[in-house]
């Protein structure tokens, strides 16, 4: 009963497509690195794989990080945070990935943010649905997968249209998707606290 309520309630549902979009955006440079970032790597795979470690790094830390950024002033703000870094940095990565000191800060603000999202939207889940959160984290986990699937297809048709140097707008503009979908979900979030509020001031009266 609790799962089906929680599986039907729109703040949830907004929070696994917030996931899966970004995802897809994330993860439409990530599948096509070495064809967004070939006029920096100019087919060096040691120099491939230090970029790809720096991206993995960048997200570690971060995802050590956001818990306490959390703590401090709140999922939502955080999340618009992350959210519009990544927004900006893809815009900016078809000029960023021409040349490495330029393509090194847009993969570290890429995978800082990118895994950086995760934190906030997992502690939005539980926040709302507490006594099944295992199963709903496991959900927005199956979202994250399914974002990754279809940024191989989104990619390649991409490729074929713009140029996988330009593959930057695509996923900007899937992040910017995420953006308006995570403020719809922040906006009945916070709806719904006011008119539980609302109700327990009543019921103490």
């Amino acid at each position: 009963m609790v799962l089906d309520c929680a599986l039907a309630d729109a703040k949830v549902g907004l929070t696994f497509m917030t996931t899966f979009l970004f995802s897809g955006g994330s993860f439409t440079i990530y599948t096509y690195f070495s064809v967004v970032f070939d006029r920096t790597i100019a087919g060096s795979s040691i120099l491939f794989g230090v970029l790809l470690v720096l991206w993995g790094v960048a997200g570690t830390v971060s995802n050590l990080c956001t818990g306490r950024l959390i703590d401090s002033i709140g999922s939502r703000r955080v999340l618009i945070t992350m959210l519009a870094f990544a927004f900006a940095d893809f815009v900016l990565m078809p000029w960023a990935g021409a040349t490495l000191w330029t393509a090194i800060p847009a993969i570290l603000l890429w995978g800082a943010c990118g895994w950086g999202v995760l934190v906030p939207q997992q502690h939005r889940l539980v926040s709302i649905a507490p006594l099944i959160a295992p199963i709903l984290l496991g959900l927005n986990s199956c979202a994250t997968y399914l974002g990754a699937t279809a940024a191989g297809i989104v990619g390649a048709a991409g490729i074929t249209l713009f140029g996988g140097h330009n593959l930057g707008y695509l996923a900007a503009v899937f992040v910017a998707a995420a953006l308006l979908v995570s403020e719809l979900a922040a906006r009945k979030i916070v709806a719904f606290n006011e008119v539980t509020a609302s109700g327990e001031r009543a019921a103490a009266i």
